[in-house]
């Protein structure tokens, strides 16, 4: 199987600018905290900044971990290990969905590629803000990280079951778009609802960082098997049992509160 094409190679610093504006811009546009919000109302600041005192109040009885103590805890261990298959599909769908759009449909426009390659973004986009308000609405955590991410398995299930057409490849690409990104908002909620400020702040930086090594072997794994057998049904199992494993690991992560 050949390499990624060189106009996709190309496109992807070009591609990395927008977030690295933005990123920058962040720090000096966003307020630091809710006091300091200039697109609520002074009510409006006021209870979002009493309902942040009531959740740090509700921690207070709570025996205080240290953030080693923290970083050794058992569902920070759990998280972990759970994210970085979840990051490990992830990151290898998002890598090779140019390629395997141009190789599964026989498309060999770059331009087309890359305006459908957008569907399945539009698909995570929607997701996230769908599902990140159902989190918070219902306060509920696990399922809406793992049903994502179990959809996103079920539809590359799907693509190795039905009759191929471009039609389905797109839509079952969309939803692995929207389960591979629809998750986050109710992932990174899980660190703060046992942990208290410091601790979970440290939880959240090392469970990011270690999980985000799988970004690395995913892509190069998705990439060693096509490459060995000329086909991504390999690379599908893969995700698919990354996903399946990161679901799993979260839903049986304990719920024990501790700070």
């Amino acid at each position: 199987m050949r390499t990624v094409p060189q106009p996709l190679r190309d496109s992807c610093p070009r591609s990395r600018l927008p977030a690295l504006i933005l990123g920058i811009a962040t720090l000096f546009v966003l307020p630091d905290r809710p006091k300091e919000v200039g697109w609520l109302r002074s009510d409006e600041r006021g209870w979002l900044v009493s309902k942040l005192e009531e959740e740090r109040r509700a921690k207070a009885h709570v025996e205080h971990m240290s953030i080693w103590q923290a970083l050794r805890h058992p569902p920070v261990l759990i998280l972990t290990v759970g994210l970085f298959f979840t990051y490990t599909g992830g990151y290898a769908f998002w890598f090779w969905m140019p390629t395997m759009l141009q190789r599964l449909t026989g498309w060999t426009d770059v331009a087309q590629i890359g305006w459908i390659g957008a569907i399945p973004f539009i698909g995570g986009l929607v997701g996230m803000l769908a599902l990140g308000w159902s989190s918070d609405r219902t306060r509920e955590r696990r399922w809406h990280f793992a049903a994502p991410q179990l959809s996103a398995a079920v539809a590359l299930i799907a693509w190795l079951t039905f009759p191929h057409s471009n039609a389905l490849l797109v839509a079952l690409f969309t939803l692995v778009g929207f389960g591979t990104v629809a998750y986050l908002p109710a992932f990174w909620a899980l660190p703060s609802a046992f942990l208290s400020a410091s601790a979970a702040a440290a939880a959240v930086g090392f469970i990011n960082c270690t999980a985000s090594i799988g970004g690395f072997f995913g892509p190069k794994i998705i990439g060693d098997i096509s490459q060995k057998t000329g086909s991504f049904t390999g690379g599908f199992a893969v995700m698919i049992a990354c996903f399946v494993i990161g679901s799993v690991l979260v839903l049986i992560c304990p719920r024990q509160r501790a700070t």
